[in-house]
């Protein structure tokens, strides 16, 4: 069992769960463990912490959104120690990915005894993630969120950035996908089954599975837009008709766009195009629940 825990928490990651928080780290102390909390809103002072935490600690937990996992994440990719999460953010798709229930009581008993399973992330011009990266609709919905509403509704505060971001014109996307051409109004590159929380947007996907989906969207005005988002709300964009989304297994993605378009990894706003992606990203060990979603 687990003993010695290095919580980096972000405070302002999702809606506040002090609560959710508390009763995690209640359970830890009740069974004997030891945990050290460190507060980091500021992302570029996470590795340096991680670092020094690695030669006194047995596992690092990353308490907050996906965008704090992957922050913690990058900072012990081939580190040697085990990373947790605690889930406190606004989707939680790598705590759903994993199998792990939101429930402080299934928090604590993986981070004390869940076995350990190896993940291997990607890169977005040298930069880690875990999850996904989307270039387009998406990441341009992420630019104009407000965060404040984001910290007093949750998903909620989604709506009005989602509606902006339809309004917009359509980008136009040259991709290249392991040196063969493609064009798309909107992409995801994905390294998993969930998206965006609760849907489905692989469902042949799986974190613990080996490389990447390239997910081309075409939707060249508002209204085919819609329709997609409702396959993708419905866990069936992969199904879409009429050649308007393809998917392709890929080792390396390049992205140019009409003029600099938005990109997001893991939730988190991030660049904007030219982009390249590759799948050899840092490889993790990642605590998981007994019974989970490995596969």
């Amino acid at each position: 069992m687990r003993r010695r825990f290095y919580i980096v928490l972000n405070p302002t990651a999702g809606v506040p769960r002090q609560r959710f928080l508390a009763d995690v780290l209640d359970g830890l102390t009740a069974r004997g463990a030891t945990a050290t909390v460190a507060e980091h809103g500021d992302p570029t002072l996470v590795g340096a912490a991680v670092r020094r935490a690695m030669t006194s600690h047995d596992v690092v937990v990353a308490a907050g959104g996906d965008g704090t996992i992957r922050q913690v994440a990058a900072a012990l990719g081939g580190g040697g120690l085990p990373l947790g999460i605690i889930p406190l953010g606004t989707g939680n798709v790598f705590a759903r990915e994993i199998g792990l229930a939101l429930e402080p009581s299934a928090v604590v008993e993986a981070l004390l005894s869940g076995p350990v399973v190896d993940v291997r992330g990607a890169n977005a011009n040298g930069t880690p993630f875990f999850l996904m990266a989307g270039v387009g609709f998406d990441a341009r919905a992420v630019a104009l969120l407000d965060h404040g509403w984001k910290r007093r509704l949750g998903r909620a505060a989604y709506g009005g950035a989602v509606l902006k971001a339809w309004q917009a014109a359509p980008d136009e996307l040259a991709v290249e996908i392991d040196g063969t051409p493609y064009t798309a109004n909107w992409l995801i590159v994905t390294n998993a089954r969930h998206y965006g929380g609760s849907f489905v947007l692989d469902p042949g996907g799986s974190i613990f599975a080996p490389g990447l989906q390239a997910i081309l969207i075409r939707a060249p005005n508002r209204y085919r837009l819609v329709e997609q988002l409702a396959r993708l709300a419905l866990g069936r964009l992969k199904a879409a008709g009429n050649g308007a989304v393809t998917a392709i297994a890929a080792s390396t993605v390049r992205v140019t766009g009409s003029g600099e378009v938005p990109v997001q990894i893991d939730g988190d706003g991030f660049a904007t195009t030219p982009l390249l992606i590759d799948a050899n990203g840092p490889q993790i060990s990642l605590i998981v629940p007994r019974v989970g979603n490995v596969r």
